[in-house]
């Protein structure tokens, strides 16, 4: 079970954080002052840190030296001041992350699968994606969308090359990828119920190498898209984006994994 650290003086903010985590099975360790931060480092192996910007005896951006004295662990800001501010004293900072409050399940997932998942060294489960597709075989994609109408124009653009699944919530991506192996993903990030980063984490774990295969489609803000790892999956497609490209997008990632 992964371990968040949630370091904040507002005892709300730390039992909703806490809740949070429990219900996507996360353990959580709390502190609201630098004298429990010392405790709980003394005692406790965190995976990921949560720490608010805003502490009373110094600034959480200026917290990373003591953190990482004790638990070597990835670090994401969390703040309630205003997205450019925040993105300002991050740069400044030596965290691996920020979210604006409120936190959110999407932007929790997001923190874990970017600095937890994917960077975990136990080994990951057999990939069974990791052949690049027979010769004879039309491709397959999975098209993770709930917008009909980007559904209708990429399936268009792709019918003529490639054998095209769609699906429109993040449950049945999950579902479908554990049924079948896929040439590649076109995913979107913001879908109902589990996100585009819960489908990411189980691409991570499951079938790693489906990873640069996998194109993120997405309208999201630089506070989403800073937990995807650039180089790790074959692009990141911001919306609106040329479909016409998709066909030729998607040729060359399969190209160089083979």
């Amino acid at each position: 079970m992964l371990t968040i650290l949630v370091v904040d003086d507002n005892a709300s903010f730390r039992a909703q954080a806490a809740r949070l985590c429990a219900e996507e099975g996360f353990a959580t360790v709390t502190a609201g002052s630098l004298s429990e931060l010392a405790a709980v480092l003394s005692s406790a192996t965190p995976d990921l840190a949560l720490v608010d910007i805003e502490l009373p005896q110094i600034p959480g951006h200026r917290l990373g030296t003591l953190i990482r004295a004790r638990r070597s662990i990835p670090i994401v800001l969390v703040s309630a001041l205003a997205e450019e501010h925040l993105r300002r004293l991050f740069e400044a900072s030596d965290a691996d992350g920020w979210i604006c409050k409120p936190l959110t399940r999407d932007k929790l997932i997001g923190a874990v699968t970017r600095f937890v998942v994917a960077n975990r060294k136990e080994p990951l489960l057999p990939d069974a994606a990791s052949a690049a597709p027979r010769a004879g075989q039309r491709t397959s994609i999975l098209l993770v969308e709930d917008e009909p109408m980007i559904t209708d124009r990429v399936t268009s653009a792709l019918a003529s090359d490639y054998d095209v699944t769609v699906v429109t919530d993040g449950d049945t991506a999950i579902q479908q990828l554990l049924l079948r192996d896929y040439d590649g993903v076109l995913l979107d990030l913001m879908l109902p119920h589990l996100s585009g980063f819960d489908v990411l984490r189980n691409i991570i774990v499951r079938k790693p190498a489906l990873l640069k295969r996998t194109f993120i489609m997405t309208a999201a803000t630089d506070e989403s898209l800073q937990f995807i790892e650039r180089a790790a999956v074959a692009g990141i497609l911001r919306k609106p984006f040329e479909i016409a490209m998709l066909p030729e997008l998607i040729a060359s990632a399969i190209k160089q994994q083979t």
